[in-house]
């Protein structure tokens, strides 16, 4: 006789939704309790979609509870399961948002900040984030595990290469400079930060350190909202953007514009000296600089919902950039003897502008079997830029005075298709297949001339100007397979990539291609605990492909003591990533800790040489073995209600690189940490603190020193809540310190790069809006 508890009528799906027609509320907890005596029977979590299951439930009458964080907990009594049903289905399950006024998108609830999916940690950026950050920028520093290098690159645990998507796509779809796009990308726009450490086959292949995905707001609010921002800081750092949507029947239509005017400061020392020749000898830089720029950045959309199984989307992004550089550097070369050598002064004056344009459709369409859905996503990008620089250098010693121009010129243009089906073969057992394509071409001219003294001209210099020509596309086929239960979850995919590079050295008549067929698995693995924690383990293959500026053999010469150039002859890297973690996260605060290794034979790191004349050159090589591991955990938490949360990640881990060719062997434990504190004050006042630390760490030749972070705001809601001013100040202490430490049998170096004006500003901003019929929906 077949068990009780597993007979034909012990299954429960449904879907929670926000309202009628709204689309589903991602992760909502399900509970089913006794009817007798409200005594927990069984539960689920709702999926991405607001989808949840509940199997081998005992026949009999029960009351479920729906709970998520943000909206009101909803009670639903006399919920029957009969014996002789096979399938009970609830339909849709609506949920309101907490504390909604009339008329008002006023929403005082907040969604848990950090969601651990079975391959990624979802961010949620909440009210208290976006007030203390005017760009994306300023919201990475704030994620855990996630921080900022000094040039504005993301890194992930302390490492680079880290492939940043937004929506999904390519961030250079938006420009080719990382640092100026997540400036000038207003962080209002913002609903949710993805990070995945070990992604899954989803997910681009490249990208040693991990995944970074931005998701952006698609409101689906009927009538109009939007909002404002100004801000106005020290030494003309200011910025200003707006943002409205509007949503009447099917069609909705959403817009921003956002401008920003920065001025960074700085200073640099370099102390080198040279072993290599006979008669040693020690170089010494010091110098300062300023950075000065202006950005643009506009977005308008445009998306209409023919019914609820079809929907289309199209947009327009334009961003243009315009920099200027200063700077001014002593060069010193003395004897061990303290007798100096030779010495110069080198000033620079560069500025450059630059605009990218992006085109995209999107299509979605579901079907009526079984929420069968199909994505189809479209993007095309162009853009350029130009710059000149100009070089004076000045010494009393005749041969080392110089005069100098440089001339860039970069044009380029991508095309990204992809296409995914998901099917969910079962109410447990989901397969996803897509197909992925992305082209690109950069076409770079660097132009130098060098002042004849006699003539009084400018000549040009073949020896050190180039002209490069790039292009490279991808195809990607992957799978994806997830398997879930009532206590196990399972995903394993596998990414095949076909790469190919053609690379054109114009000015010397070379050109040649590369071609490179990869395989990504990944798998995860999970396993719950209990309604909120769990436990999983997870692995993934990751590639990271030589970009086009690692490639170009074009010898940078604006720092003649230091010269850069890239490497043609540059192969891909390959790390395998694993990750054993727990997780419980509740309404009121939670934590993840987990253990991380990461291993590469043949790492892409920058390896820097000497000549004789204490002359150092400086490119990309595939140098051996990184390898890291180590112990990691991010948390949140409430204090006293809603007075006092604090959120934050810390580490502590081994870093090793080791390459017998290249004579490196460097192993060193380091710890590193980020604290984010809100405080609630009277009269509407909340305070907030923010610090990081990067601990020191080991790189190819040399270690790099620790750097400290400290900023804190204060702000105020005004006028009903619509509106906040906040004042915030970044980089307190003038901490943000960038050292490091080289020593190889041929030089010694320590170097140091520090930014030098703190950032304090005053920030403005309103918020609008109306609810009709309907609800939202915020992907």
């Amino acid at each position: 006789m077949p068990n009780p508890r597993f007979a034909e009528g012990g299954k429960l799906v449904g879907k929670v939704v926000e309202g009628p027609g709204a689309a589903g509320v991602s992760f909502a907890t399900v509970a089913l309790l006794a009817a007798r005596d409200s005594s927990l029977a069984s539960g689920a979590v709702a999926d991405e979609n607001g989808v949840f299951t509940i199997a081998n439930v005992t026949p009999g009458n029960y009351i479920m509870r729906v709970t998520n964080m943000g909206y009101e907990t909803r009670y639903m009594p006399n919920i029957r399961v009969a014996t002789e049903a096979n399938m009970t289905d609830l339909g849709n399950i609506v949920i309101k948002p907490e504390a909604q006024k009339l008329n008002e998108v006023t929403i005082k609830g907040e969604k848990s900040m950090i969601v651990d999916d079975i391959d990624k940690k979802i961010v949620n950026i909440g009210k208290d984030m976006l007030a203390t950050s005017n760009n994306v920028s300023d919201l990475l520093e704030k994620v855990p595990a996630v921080s900022l290098d000094e040039n504005g690159n993301p890194q992930v645990r302390g490492k680079g290469n880290v492939v940043v998507l937004i929506d999904g796509k390519p961030s250079n779809l938006y420009g080719s400079d990382l640092p100026t796009i997540l400036q000038s990308f207003p962080a209002n726009l913002i609903e949710r930060i993805d990070v995945m450490t070990t992604p899954s086959a989803k997910y681009e292949g490249e990208g040693a350190s991990g995944v970074i995905d931005i998701i952006t707001k698609k409101t689906r609010i009927r009538g109009t909202n939007g909002g404002m921002r100004l801000s106005l800081g020290n030494r003309n750092n200011h910025n200003a953007s707006g943002n409205i949507s509007y949503r009447a029947g099917k069609l909705g239509v959403n817009a921003s514009v956002s401008g920003q005017n920065r001025n960074m400061i700085w200073k640099r020392n370099l102390t080198r000296q040279n072993l290599i020749s006979e008669n040693a000898s020690v170089l010494e830089q010091n110098g300062t600089g300023g950075n000065k720029g202006r950005n643009l950045f506009g977005r308008v959309g445009v998306n209409y919902d023919f019914n609820e199984k079809n929907s289309l989307e199209a947009g327009v992004n334009y961003s243009r950039d315009q920099s200027s550089n200063l700077s001014n550097l002593l060069n010193r070369t003395s004897g061990l003897q303290g007798i100096v050598l030779e010495e110069f002064t080198r000033l620079n004056n560069s500025k450059g502008s630059g605009d990218n344009v992006n085109f995209s459709l999107d299509f979605r369409k579901k079907f009526a079997e079984k929420d069968h859905q199909l994505n189809f996503n479209s993007s095309y990008s162009l853009g350029g830029s130009d710059g000149e620089s100009y070089y004076n250098q000045e010494s009393v010693i005749d041969s080392l005075l110089r005069n100098q121009q440089n001339f860039r010129d970069n044009k380029r243009h991508s095309l990204y298709l992809n296409s995914d089906y998901t099917w969910p073969i079962t109410d447990k057992s989901t397969l996803e297949v897509g197909l992925r394509s992305r082209m690109s071409s950069n076409d770079n001219t660097n132009a130098f001339y060098d002042l004849n003294r006699e003539t009084g001209s400018y000549t040009f210099n073949p020896s050190i100007s180039n002209v490069f020509g790039y292009k490279d596309a991808t195809y990607t086929g992957f799978m994806t397979f997830s398997q879930k239960t009532d206590l196990w979850g399972m995903r394993a995919g596998l990414r095949v990539t076909d790469y190919n590079q053609d690379i054109n050295q114009i000015s010397i008549n070379k050109a040649f291609g590369v071609h490179f067929l990869t395989l990504v698995p990944t798998l995860a693995l999970t396993r719950k605990l209990g309604e909120t924690s769990q436990v999983k383990l997870n692995y993934s293959r990751r590639v990271q492909r030589p970009e086009a500026d690692w490639l170009n053999p074009y010898t940078d010469v604006s720092d003649p003591r230091n010269i850069q150039s890239g490497n043609p002859n540059l192969r891909p890297e390959f790390t395998h990533k694993a990750e054993m973690g727990y997780s419980n996260y509740e309404a009121n605060g939670g934590w993840g800790p987990s253990l991380f290794m990461d291993y590469s034979n043949n790492a892409i790191t920058r390896i820097r040489t000497i000549d004789e004349t204490g002359v150092s050159l400086t490119r990309f090589d595939n140098v051996g073995r990184e390898l890291s591991y180590g112990f990691e955990t991010d948390f949140t938490q409430k204090f006293f209600g809603d007075v006092l949360k604090v959120n934050g990640s810390g580490r502590v881990y081994r870093s090793e690189v080791v390459s017998t060719v290249a004579q490196i062997d460097n192993r060193t434990w380091s710890y590193s940490g980020n604290l984010n504190a809100f405080v609630t004050l009277p009269l509407d006042f909340r305070a907030s603190a923010y610090v990081n630390y990067e601990g020191p760490r080991a790189i190819a030749q040399g270690t790099r020193e620790g750097v400290f972070i400290a900023n804190m705001g204060i702000r105020k809601e005004l006028l009903e809540k619509k509106a906040t001013i906040s004042f915030n100040v970044q980089d307190i202490f003038l901490s943000r310190a960038y050292k490091s430490q080289l020593a190889t049998a041929t030089y010694t170096q320590n170097s140091l790069w520090q930014q030098t004006n703190r950032l304090v500003n005053l920030t403005f901003q309103y918020r609008f809006g109306k609810i009709s019929a309907g609800g939202g929906d915020d992907a």
